[in-house]
């Protein structure tokens, strides 16, 4: 009886450790996979500057940085550093934090630019993220709503320095969701009456994109200095509001879409390795650098922890 027990039990502790080991080499190929889109994204346009949004550990092998990719971006950003989990002006919790915190001051470490976007408008809250990045030698803004969709004070003084790299950056404004503007003129005109170092703006309105004259008229600030501007790409989620999105995949979708996401409609988790969405990645780049944007703000990227 107790040899029989012993074997049972020695049996799903081995089942345990091939599932958890499979577990463990799926998330890594998800992970490569990532990179290597990530990778042609650079060899496309090798003289862009190349922001990460979260999913920071891609960075990462078995806890130490791997050099040969790190090399591929120029920064990296974190939404809810230090506040915006769980609501806004909700700070995030010690335990989440410290976890964020041990990438990126690697990462900072390792002469990339970081950038953190925290949700909150509160005076005291401003004051006291303003405090945190100082300290770790972050940039980074107060953005007050996740749609993130206005125009808001920078928690640093804004600059008339040129801005040629992302280094250089103090400030930016964070604007993803421009749908509140009448038009692409009253959105260029808005964007263009403000100082912020950098621009990370969703490059397109109802369909329309900006162009390449007003994208220029975009990277000189209100006072005369230039700045940077950088374009929203989501890379890790298909959205069904951009022009590659096809009518038919609204009966039915094709393989490569799993799923919608939750939180946000109108958006679908994908296998991001299939041929044909680094094929639509690869056009829809190529219409960013014909308006003739700095760079690219890659989101969803940590689609590949859903792996």
């Amino acid at each position: 009886m107790r040899n029989k027990f012993q074997y049972k039990f020695k049996k799903n502790i081995l089942y345990l450790f091939l599932i958890f080991s499979s577990l463990i080499f799926a998330n890594e190929e998800s992970k490569l996979e990532m990179r290597e889109l990530v990778k042609q994204i650079r060899f496309q346009s090798q003289e862009s500057i190349l922001i990460t949004q979260n999913g920071s550990n891609i960075f990462f092998n078995d806890g130490n940085i791997d050099q040969n990719f790190v090399r591929v971006v120029d920064g990296v950003s974190q939404e809810s550093l230090f506040y915006g989990v769980g609501g806004v002006n909700e700070e995030t919790p010690l335990d989440e934090k410290n976890y964020l915190l041990k990438n990126l001051t690697q990462l900072r470490d390792s002469k990339k630019t970081v950038l953190s976007v925290n949700y909150a408008y509160n005076k005291k809250i401003r004051n006291k993220v303003l405090k945190e990045l100082q300290k770790y030698r972050f940039t980074g803004e107060c953005v007050p709503s996740y749609e993130a969709n206005k125009i808001y004070s920078s928690l640093k003084k804004t600059n008339k320095k040129d801005i040629e790299n992302l280094s250089e950056v103090e400030n930016f404004l964070y604007l993803l969701n421009p749908e509140k503007f009448k038009n692409i003129k009253d959105y260029v005109r808005i964007l263009k009456n403000t100082d912020f170092d950098l621009l990370i703006i969703e490059p397109s309105l109802n369909g329309v994109f900006l162009t390449k004259e007003q994208i220029e008229e975009l990277k000189i600030k209100k006072n005369g200095g230039k700045r940077l501007v950088v374009a929203y790409f989501s890379i890790g989620e298909a959205e069904d509001y951009r022009f590659y999105w096809k009518k038919e995949w609204n009966l039915k979708k094709p393989e490569w879409i799993v799923k919608e996401n939750p939180n946000w409609k109108g958006n679908y988790i994908i296998k991001y390795w299939n041929i044909e969405w680094k094929k639509i990645v690869s056009d829809y780049q190529r219409k960013l650098d014909e308006i003739g944007v700095d760079g690219y703000y890659l989101d969803t990227i940590d689609t590949f922890e859903q792996f």
